[in-house]
């Protein structure tokens, strides 16, 4: 059951990014009390009576709690599909670095002739031609290491034989980005020639479509033995110290204040007042170390 809830939260950290999960679900019961304490305020000025305004405010509180729920929920299933696209993606990026040019061509053309591609004839180095719909399709393969660029040689090569040839569909499959003189240069031929370049994220989507990567159920199993989630360096100013969340410090201790103020009897109020002007100030003397003295410090 310990394990089941690290996993739930590490999936709602995975869907809620920079922020920290704690500070998240502290801020969902910041507003949700707020929220309810203001409709009981409110309730209290215009009906003068305290326990149908304690009781207004308490269905305002469950219901909003009942919301939360169904927002966590939500942020779970959110987190859940974006580790596991993750793990997917780091998964497919590993297996082409791996694989061997000879086998990749072998993959491209299998990805092809599920596209409906037949026919297929190797034409020169990491080329092929194929048939589809009666007509011949060029597919020129270029698996680069990480790091290195297509470049304008490597696609006048191919722009070259499609001219020749008198073929004018094509498809460039590469591993890597394109520079910006290759992109110039196809996009002078793209009236005479219609190429489609097919990218890591064009091929990761091909071979999902294809079966080929493994499916859901091999990555939640391998989150639940490996729990491989994003560890962040959880940043101070980006949950408590937050600018934004000042505005929300200085709102409620100010409500706070005016509650304890209408409802002298009500003596917590005036103390959760003071821990919101404690917190807004050290918020406050945080931000101001954070935009001046540190920068002034590190220059």
């Amino acid at each position: 059951m310990e394990e089941k809830n690290k996993i739930k939260k590490g999936y709602i950290s995975e869907a809620i990014g920079t922020r920290n999960y704690f500070s998240y679900r502290a801020d969902l019961v910041l507003y949700k009390v707020l929220l309810s304490m203001i409709v009981l305020l409110v309730i209290f000025f215009i009906t003068s009576d305290l326990k149908f305004s304690i009781l207004i405010a308490a269905e305002v509180f469950l219901i909003f709690t009942l919301v939360n729920k169904l927002n966590i929920t939500r942020k779970r299933r959110e987190g859940e599909e974006k580790l596991i696209y993750r793990l997917k993606t780091e998964h497919f990026r590993k297996k082409i670095e791996e694989i061997n040019n000879d086998d990749f061509g072998m993959l491209i053309g299998f990805l092809f002739e599920k596209k409906g591609c037949r026919n297929f004839i190797k034409k020169g180095r990491h080329m092929f031609l194929a048939e589809k719909d009666g007509l011949i399709n060029c597919i020129k393969i270029y698996k680069l290491y990480q790091g290195t660029e297509l470049e304008k040689t490597d696609v006048r090569s191919m722009i070259s034989f499609m001219c020749s040839s008198s073929i004018k569909i094509g498809y460039l499959v590469t591993t890597v980005e394109i520079n910006e003189e290759a992109k110039k240069l196809l996009e002078k031929f793209e009236d005479k020639l219609h190429i489609e370049i097919i990218d890591s994220n064009a091929l990761f989507n091909m071979m999902d479509e294809a079966g080929i990567l493994p499916g859901k159920e091999y990555f939640s199993k391998k989150i639940y033995e490996e729990k491989s989630f994003v560890k962040k360096k959880s940043k101070l100013k980006n949950n408590v110290f937050d600018n934004k969340k000042i505005i929300v410090y200085v709102f409620a201790a100010v409500f706070f204040y005016i509650t304890s103020a209408a409802m002298p009897n009500n003596t917590i109020s005036i103390y959760i007042s003071y821990y919101f002007i404690l917190l807004t100030v050290v918020s406050g003397l945080y931000m101001i170390w954070v935009k001046y003295i540190s920068k002034e410090t590190g220059n």
